[in-house]
Order: structure tokens, then C-alpha cells, then sequence
């Protein structure tokens, strides 16, 4: 199972719009690329991977991943990009509900300058919901900036509780610096 290249990009540009920017990260066995879009959302990047679906036997799902943030870009695309990384090299069972923690670790100084402590995915609930798939085969997720209070939370009642604490704060959760929910 797996879904082209093509498809992919013309998924993105049908939704996102064109991209103004690739970066490639890789290692001898893992390659993957970050696109970066800056007209979907109102004073944000998006940006998109190109490549996790070439890995479904690592992570279990065959996805690609977007990531809105409001600031700190090429901090935020490293530690998107790692964080990939991260889920193919250990074999993440990776989906809704996948907490990565450590990003201190990849860019040090971060958790303490936006008090963000780990990165969550979970459905591309800000897309329209045809985004959430292309060609019926290759899942679309978000992933976000969590707290460490949040992350906690998450690891203590799940990603179900969680996403209903976020729905009753409305909270703007391309936004770095935003306070917790928890």
C-alpha cells in the first residue's frame, strides 16, 4: 500500500496552496522533506511532510503530518522533522493520540522560551475534512505544540479528555506561546 508522490503534492496544493519552500532531512536510512505553505492560516506556516507515507511497516499508518505555528519557524520545522524521525526509528505505533516528548533535546532552550514541552498528533481537525485523506488510503494528521502540564495530562487520561479540554477553551493552538488548557 502506498500512495505517490504526485498525488501527495497535488493533495497539498489543492488545499494549501502552493508551497514556497522544501527542506529535505535525512540519515543514511530515512529521508523526508518539510513544505512549507504561508497562506493557509492568517499569520502562520504550515508546514507539511513529504515522505512518512513511504515508511507504513515503521509507524503503522500510512500518513503524512501538517504543523501550523504563528512563530519561531525554522525551530518549529526542526523539531517537526526529528520528531518524524523519532517515530520511524522506534517503530511508533504513530496516529491520533501520539505524544512525543524531549524537544528540549532538539532544540535546546525551547520549552523554557515558549513553555512547549512536547509535540502532539491527532486528526487534521482545522482542515476541511476532505484533507483528511488522499486517495482514501494515506491519513492526514496535525501535530501541535504541547505543554509539559498538558502532556502530562494526556499520558494521565488521554487523548479523548484532552481534545475535549482544547474544543471547551478554544483555544488557538497554532499559537507557540498560548497558555495550557490544563
Amino acid at each position: 500500500m502506498s500512495v505517490s508522490g504526485e498525488k501527495i503534492l497535488w493533495h497539498y496544493e489543492l488545499f494549501l496552496g502552493k508551497y514556497i519552500g522544501a527542506d529535505r532531512y535525512g540519515s543514511k536510512e530515512y529521508g523526508i522533506q518539510l513544505l512549507g505553505f504561508d497562506k493557509v492560516f492568517e499569520g502562520c506556516m504550515t508546514f507539511a511532510s513529504f515522505g512518512l507515507s513511504r515508511y507504513p511497516e515503521r509507524i503503522g499508518n500510512l500518513c503524512e503530518v501538517v504543523m501550523a505555528v504563528d512563530d519561531d519557524y525554522d525551530c518549529c520545522a526542526d523539531i517537526l522533522a526529528n520528531a518524524l524521525f523519532y517515530a520511524i526509528q522506534e517503530r511508533m505505533d504513530f496516529g491520533r493520540g501520539t505524544l512525543i516528548e524531549g524537544i528540549d533535546r532538539i532544540v535546546h532552550g525551547f520549552s523554557r522560551k515558549h513553555d512547549k514541552a512536547a509535540l502532539y498528533f491527532t486528526e487534521a481537525y482545522s482542515f476541511p475534512e476532505p484533507f483528511s485523506k488522499i486517495d482514501d488510503s494515506c491519513r492526514m494528521y496535525m501535530a501541535f505544540f504541547v505543554s509539559e502540564k498538558e502532556s502530562e495530562y494526556i499520558l494521565r487520561y488521554g487523548s479523548e479528555k484532552f481534545e475535549a479540554l482544547l474544543e471547551n477553551a478554544n483555544c488557538d493552538i497554532a499559537d507557540i506561546n498560548r497558555e495550557s488548557v490544563v
